[in-house]
């Protein structure tokens, strides 16, 4: 899915105020959280965030159909909380959590965890 077509989704989805890039931020927001939470966790990702800016709504986002429920959720709950529609809100970040919880267990699921080495973590034995 490319950043115009969540932008596209989000402005029929709900109809807003918000420039482009202010909902760009937001896509920034949960793209970066995506890596950190959920794709460096993971032993065979290489890649790093790069923010997305205005003029870039052509470029791919990481996660794939179809779990890009993600991002319209997470645009869609930012537009009602900013606007002080905190009931809407609060239904929409139900969505959010669930597609978030949906994508965060397949993607643990489809690739095997970072190994953490322990050795220096734990305190040493003392010798009696």
């Amino acid at each position: 899915m490319k950043v115009r077509e969540v932008l596209a989704d989000i402005a029929t989805m709900r109809p807003n105020a918000f420039t482009d890039g202010e909902k760009i931020k937001f896509l920034n927001t949960i793209e970066g959280r995506i890596y950190k939470e959920i794709l460096e966790k993971a032993e065979d990702f290489e890649g790093e965030f790069i923010p997305f800016a205005e003029g870039e709504e052509e470029r791919e986002l990481i996660v794939p159909i179809p779990y890009t429920d993600i991002y319209t959720y997470y645009l869609a709950a930012m537009i009602d909380f900013y606007n002080g529609e905190s009931g809407r809100y609060n239904d929409t970040m139900v969505l959010f959590n669930q597609a978030w919880e949906d994508y965060a267990a397949y993607y643990r699921q489809t690739h095997k965890p970072k190994q953490t080495n322990l050795t220096g973590l734990l305190p040493e034995r003392r010798r009696r």
